[in-house]
Formats: C-alpha cells, sequence, structure tokens
C-alpha cells in the first residue's frame, strides 16, 4: 500500500487540534481571561458550541453527591443572579436581564441553583440547558425520577415548587436554595443552605415532588463535571464522541465560562505520512 491509510483516532485527534482564531482571541481578550489550565476526563456531552467532560473519581451515593454540590456552592458564596446558571447546567453565570444582573457579576437564580445540584449527582445532565423550575419538574416527572408528595424517611430529596415562580429543596432534611421563605441562607440572596424554618414548604402555593427510593440508592462519579465553549474555536470540539477520553486546555473568563483552546487525547500516538484514503465511517 502506498502512503498510510489513517485511522479514525487519528483523524479525530488532528480535528480537535484547532487553534484559537483571531476573532476568538479578540473576544477572550475582551471578556477578561481570568485563569489558564489543563484537565483530563471521559466526555460526557457534546453540543455545536460545548462539551462536558467527568473528571476522574470514586463512586459516591446520590443523596451525599448532592449534599457536596450544595456545600461547594453555598462556600462559594454566590450572589443572586436572574438567569444564572442556565445556559449550562452546574456552571454559574452573568445571567440575563433583572435582579441581580449587571453584566459582570456571575451567580444562580433559583433554578439554576438546583439544576446545578442536580448535575452534580448526574440527575440533570451537566453542561445542558437549564429551563425554568416548571419545566425542571416536568422533565424530572417525564423521566421518572421524581413523584408527587414530600419524601420520608432518613433518606430523601425533595423539591417544593411554585410554578413560574420559585423553586428549592430538601436534601437529607436540609433545605438548599436562594431561598424558602424564612429570610436566611446568603445574605446576597444567592444560594447556598437555608437554615431558617422553611416557612414556604408548608404553603399552599408549593407543590412538593420527591425523587424516588430507587433513584437514591444509586451512585455516581466523586469526579467533577467541567463544562467547556468551543464558539470560535477553529476545528476544536467537531470529532468528540461521548465517552472520549481527553485532556484540554483552556482560559477561564470572567464571566464564568471556561474556552477551550486546545484537545487531546492521552497516551496516543503521532504517526506521520501521506493519506491515501479516507474511510466513510
Amino acid at each position: 500500500m502506498k502512503g498510510l491509510v489513517l485511522k479514525r483516532q487519528v483523524v479525530r485527534a488532528l480535528a480537535l487540534a484547532g487553534v484559537l482564531s483571531m476573532a476568538a482571541l479578540t473576544s477572550a481578550l475582551a471578556a477578561g481571561v481570568q485563569a489558564r489550565g489543563s484537565v483530563s476526563g471521559a466526555v460526557t456531552s457534546v453540543s455545536w458550541s460545548s462539551f462536558t467532560i467527568q473528571t476522574p473519581g470514586r463512586p459516591i451515593g446520590i443523596v451525599n453527591a448532592l449534599s457536596v454540590a450544595a456545600g461547594s456552592i453555598t462556600k462559594k458564596d454566590y450572589p443572586y443572579v436572574y438567569g444564572g446558571g442556565h445556559a449550562l447546567a452546574g456552571t454559574a453565570s452573568i445571567g440575563i436581564r433583572g435582579p441581580g444582573y449587571n453584566g459582570r457579576r456571575i451567580g444562580f437564580d433559583c433554578s439554576g441553583a438546583v439544576a446545578a445540584v442536580l448535575s452534580a449527582a448526574g440527575l440533570w445532565p451537566a453542561g445542558s440547558g437549564v429551563p425554568n423550575d416548571a419545566g425542571i419538574v416536568s422533565q424530572l416527572l417525564s423521566e421518572g425520577l421524581i413523584a408527587r408528595g414530600v419524601g420520608t424517611g432518613p433518606v430523601a430529596v425533595t423539591l417544593y415548587d411554585h410554578r413560574g415562580v420559585h423553586i428549592f429543596m430538601n436534601i437529607d432534611g436540609r433545605f438548599f436554595g436562594t431561598s424558602d421563605g424564612g429570610g436566611g441562607g446568603n445574605s446576597n440572596g444567592g444560594a447556598g443552605w437555608l437554615d431558617d424554618g422553611a416557612p414556604d414548604a408548608s404553603s399552599p402555593f408549593y407543590k412538593s415532588y420527591h425523587f424516588v427510593r430507587s433513584v437514591l440508592r444509586g451512585s455516581t462519579s466523586s469526579g467533577h463535571d467541567v463544562t467547556f465553549q468551543t464558539s470560535g474555536v477553529q476545528g476544536l470540539g467537531g470529532g468528540l464522541s461521548v465517552g472520549d477520553k481527553v485532556q484540554v486546555s483552556y482560559q477561564e473568563l470572567s464571566s464564568g465560562s471556561l474556552l477551550a483552546t486546545a484537545i487531546a487525547y492521552p497516551g496516543a500516538t503521532t504517526s506521520t505520512g501521506t493519506v491515501e484514503a479516507i474511510a466513510s465511517d
């Protein structure tokens, strides 16, 4: 055979070796690059403008994963930002015009905060878009993950939803969200643990939905879900598939977004030669 027939892995590696276009570089500089780094993990979702990986981690129970995520968000002391956390589940963002928005501040609103905790436990697709409170409930109901009513027993997770107005949750007896009617929680109105009696939990305006026991008995990885933007990066992300193990170099922007600048396959080998043929797959 003359030359070299490139295998699919090599072709994809070449396709992923994109570089920042001038437009993307200008945009990144305008947005303000706060940090640079590199992280490895397995691809869990891919869209036209972003992809999500999960870093390695030990198995962890669903309820423990929810608690760890809620605690992490509480410690970061995010402010309340209308629309924050909706573009990419699990990622704080500047949101849209409304309470707390100033075009720079990043944070979560009520449904963005709930989705962030759910995504950390594998109960909502990390890196996907987040609908409003009613949309979250409808989706979880359709998937059979939740049922109507308050969860009971020592291991229970319940969502409280005032349709189209507000949503918060209870994880193993402790309330989490941006508010539960008691005035406690984050001084900036942002997401966090709410230790204030949760009067809205007994309000007739709120409907309760508990995660079914079979879901809560499951486990997920203790690794982190990390979502990267690929918009404006030539040839980057187009060849990714769910399950790929990759190493991603990125820039962290002041908006809270992570912009992928290069993707590599750890352990992949590099070959040189003349392309004679490329199969359709």
